[in-house]
């Protein structure tokens, strides 16, 4: 019966594990041929290691220089995973049309905030709230222009330092907690130490935080965002997680392009490219990442390794940048935040 199972199984093209207490079990033909580790009786190698509390979740790891996508399901004490190569990072066309039509929706808000000034001389105009859409809009280009140099010959630009994990998150959730307590939601940061050294482009893991911690607040609503760090082994795992209601089916097979049938999404909800940039700047750095979901909202792991680290490179604790004179914090939260809150001095 057993061999009957394997042979089955086989006959799969993913690769399919079983891991128990952070052992292999099993693993058909096609995960031994992806992955070598994966021998039954053999530790889970560690970029699979992450911490499941949901009975479901799906995401992407990278191993050596191959990025893979895969979903994974708990039953009793065992983990099931299914995996597969990720398809190059390009745009899909689901993507471009939301894309389109955000651009659209923006620059007629553009339109109509700054008509007035141009057709009634001395009318009043609402910086405020024109800042806010040329925030929403700058973020949106540079969006596309990250998935263009992903699918690109040069791809996007990396620089890894040693930098401070611990310090990036705390410099992020000191900057971000103001703005979302404007619209109540409440951040708060868990570390399980201080100081955390990787090796890591602080630019591009800043823009990762913030854009997990933006799609956590939204589906927060008036609600709480947590962002947790710790060591386990040789990773470090950043989780961001929310009280807001659990997904339906359709919006769970969304988060990792799962269907192909999905609505375009309403102005201020993004054009669904997050994932995809965070999935990428995730596969530059080798690392994981996994978003689990079970009787609550869905929660998004994300494990680094630490290491090697380069003795002869200083460490750097990243601050937050401004981007292309924006604060980087305002641009990435802009959908959420609310008009005067672009026009006050200090948060610019």
């Amino acid at each position: 019966m057993l061999d009957s199972i394997q042979a089955l199984l086989d006959a799969f093209p993913e690769g399919i594990v079983r891991l128990r207490s952070g052992v292999v079990v099993s693993a058909n033909a096609m995960a031994r041929h992806y992955l070598s580790q994966v021998e039954p009786g053999r530790p889970c190698p560690e970029f699979l290691s992450l911490p499941r509390s949901g009975p479901m979740g799906a995401g992407t790891f990278a191993a050596g220089p191959a990025v893979y996508t895969y979903s994974c399901a708990v039953s009793r004490e065992e983990q099931i995973l299914l995996f597969r190569p990720a398809p190059q990072t390009a745009l899909t066309d689901r993507q471009l049309e939301g894309v389109l039509y955000q651009l659209r929706t923006l620059l007629g808000e553009v339109l109509a905030e700054v008509g007035p000034a141009t057709a009634a001389p001395g009318t009043p105009v609402s910086a405020d709230a024109f800042s806010k859409s040329f925030h929403r809009l700058f973020r949106l280009v540079g969006n596309l222009e990250f998935m263009q140099q992903a699918a690109g010959a040069e791809g996007v630009l990396f620089r890894p330092v040693i930098m401070d994990l611990d310090g990036l998150c705390r410099h992020v959730v000191q900057q971000a907690y103001p703005l979302l307590k404007e619209v109540g939601v409440e951040l708060e940061y868990e570390p399980a130490q201080t100081g955390l050294l990787i090796p890591g482009d602080p630019e591009l893991l800043q823009r990762l935080l913030l854009g997990l911690i933006s799609n956590a607040a939204r589906a927060a609503g008036e609600g709480r965002v947590t962002l947790t760090l710790r060591r386990q082994g040789e990773r470090a795992l950043a989780a961001v997680s929310d009280n807001g209601p659990l997904p339906d089916q359709r919006q769970i097979a969304a988060l990792f392009q799962q269907g192909g049938n999905e609505e375009l999404p309403l102005p201020g909800q993004g054009a669904g490219l997050g994932l995809p940039i965070a999935r990428h700047i995730v596969a530059l750095h080798k690392g994981s990442l996994l978003v689990e979901w079970g009787q609550s909202a869905p929660s998004v792991v994300l494990s680094l390794p630490t290491g090697p680290l380069d003795g002869r490179v200083s460490v750097h604790t990243p601050t937050l940048q401004r981007d292309g004179g924006l604060d980087p914090v305002l641009t990435e939260l802009s959908d959420l935040l609310p008009p005067y809150l672009f026009g006050m001095e200090g948060l610019d």
